[in-house]
């Protein structure tokens, strides 16, 4: 079995240093191979396959079926087979190999534009706090609120690696966003909305704000919750080792909270179902959010799992929010939208939205996309909260899914992994598959980033890329 996989996101598993297994966008055009980057990728491959698993019999069917299997990727035209194969899914997952590749953000950009216009997708779910993509949500759907711009409103973004979401490749999106929304009914706007648990006390801050002027009467149970976790504001580790001491928690206090929003919400008026909704989704971060850290000092997948169950509700919740018929799109790392079952998170009880998105839609109902990259530049950081750098990520491993990948051709492409395709079967059996997160150590790559991966069961298509690049990021460091 192969080592336990250290994916440090800004989201963290069980939290910063834990171990998990864990302008508008112009065409993408295929780049053409210059001869130094033909060399390197024949140097990967030298240096690489020599006794490696390729020159056997199992090795030599597996680069065949990559190879079959294989569609080149130059422009937007060519995602028509993509969009074929998603058929009537109700959700996306579009993953990512790493938080800070260009290309990754640029494909998915591509992909959802189509998905949006010529398929009705109603909602982008991005893996980031409900609270830290608000303004940008309220900006692409026309609110009165809104900030000026897509841009002003990702430099409002805080919250550390703010290039995860704050970078010109998502700014292009919700610039593109708004412009579709323009003239169109308010309920009928494609938002943008985050899933993710981590703003626990900016959730808090707007529950205050929000029941201190809508609902003065129930205020002050609120300024008690307040002070209580407040004062733990910022310092994940102190929560729960309070808990741990004291037996007490906030858990009783916080349900009634979400209870009562949700009351009110099912009773809502169509004017006011989006305000309440958005107070409700504050009150579950909170909730869960509170569950997350009250689990992650415990050993088990407690903490991983109650994250992973916030992301399925969350993203079950915006659907039916969105109305009878919505679709969503969800921009999350491979992690989280690749099933879990086909990984060896199973082995320890781990799960994740895309193993919990298929038990709740079907197989049919859940369409996930991997992404993957041989090599290039990425954005990261190399400590919790360091400073971000454009590192160069190593060339991979040369057992790996993506060492096999750039043995069974050159150029940008995807394979759509039908099962009924007689090459899928090949690429079942376990490789080592690349996850690189916001803390990335490329001397220790080999050994620190790489998931037992079955291709054709985690994932209905994937893209490989084999060189990318770093995003461009907003803020100044």
């Amino acid at each position: 079995m192969y080592k336990r996989v250290t994916i440090l996101t800004y989201t963290g598993g069980r939290g910063p240093g834990a171990e998990v297994y864990d302008p508008f966008v112009p065409v993408v055009r295929r780049r053409p191979m210059n001869m130094t980057t033909k060399l390197l990728i024949s140097l990967i491959l030298l240096l690489g396959l020599a006794g490696m698993p390729w020159a056997d019999v199992r090795g030599r069917e597996l680069l065949q079926a990559l190879h079959t299997l294989a569609r080149p990727l130059r422009d937007a035209n060519d995602l028509a087979p993509l969009l074929d194969a998603v058929d009537d899914a109700r959700l996306v997952l579009l993953g990512e190999a790493s938080h800070g590749t260009r290309e990754f953000y640029a494909w998915r950009d591509l992909l959802s534009r189509r998905l949006i216009r010529e398929h009705g997708f109603s909602f982008i779910a991005i893996e980031g706090d409900w609270s830290t993509l608000l303004p940008l949500d309220r900006y692409v759907r026309h609110h009165p609120a809104a900030p000026a711009s897509a841009r002003a409103a990702l430099l409002q973004v805080e919250r550390w690696p703010r290039w995860v979401w704050a970078n010109t490749a998502l700014e292009a999106l919700a610039e593109w966003l708004r412009a579709f929304n323009q003239g169109r009914p308010a309920g009928h706007r494609v938002a943008i909305h985050g899933i993710d648990l981590y703003a626990i006390w900016e959730s808090l801050d707007a529950l205050q704000a929000f029941y201190h002027t809508h609902l003065p009467g129930s205020a002050p149970r609120m300024r008690r919750l307040y002070r209580f976790l407040g004062q733990f504001r910022g310092d994940y580790r102190a929560y729960p080792d309070y808990v741990r001491r004291t037996r007490h928690s906030a858990h009783s206090v916080l349900a009634p909270v979400v209870e009562e929003l949700a009351a009110r919400y099912r009773e809502a008026a169509p004017a006011d179902r989006d305000l309440l909704f958005e107070a409700l989704q504050h009150a579950r971060v909170v909730e869960s959010g509170e569950r997350y850290l009250r689990l992650m000092p415990r050993p088990g997948p407690g903490s991983w799992n109650a994250r992973a169950e916030h992301f399925d509700r969350t993203v079950a919740r915006l659907l039916a929010h969105h109305g009878p018929g919505s679709r969503g799109i969800v921009w999350a790392h491979n992690t989280h939208i690749g099933d879990a079952r086909a990984t060896d998170m199973v082995r320890t009880g781990e799960v994740n939205l895309g193993q919990l998105a298929r038990e709740r839609h079907g197989a049919d109902g859940v369409f996930a996309l991997g992404f993957g990259t041989g090599t290039g530049s990425v954005l990261a950081a190399r400590s919790w909260e360091g400073p971000r750098e454009t590192m160069q990520a190593p060339p991979p491993r040369p057992d790996s899914l993506e060492a096999a990948l750039l043995a069974s051709g050159y150029g940008d492409r995807f394979l759509i992994l039908d099962p009924a395709a007689p090459a899928t079967a090949f690429v079942r059996r376990a490789l080592p598959h690349r996850a690189i997160g916001v803390v990335f150590d490329p001397a220790r790559e080999p050994w620190k980033n790489y998931i037992p991966t079955r291709l054709a069961l985690r994932y209905d298509a994937f893209v490989f890329l084999p060189v990318t690049r770093a995003l461009d990021p907003l803020h100044a460091e």
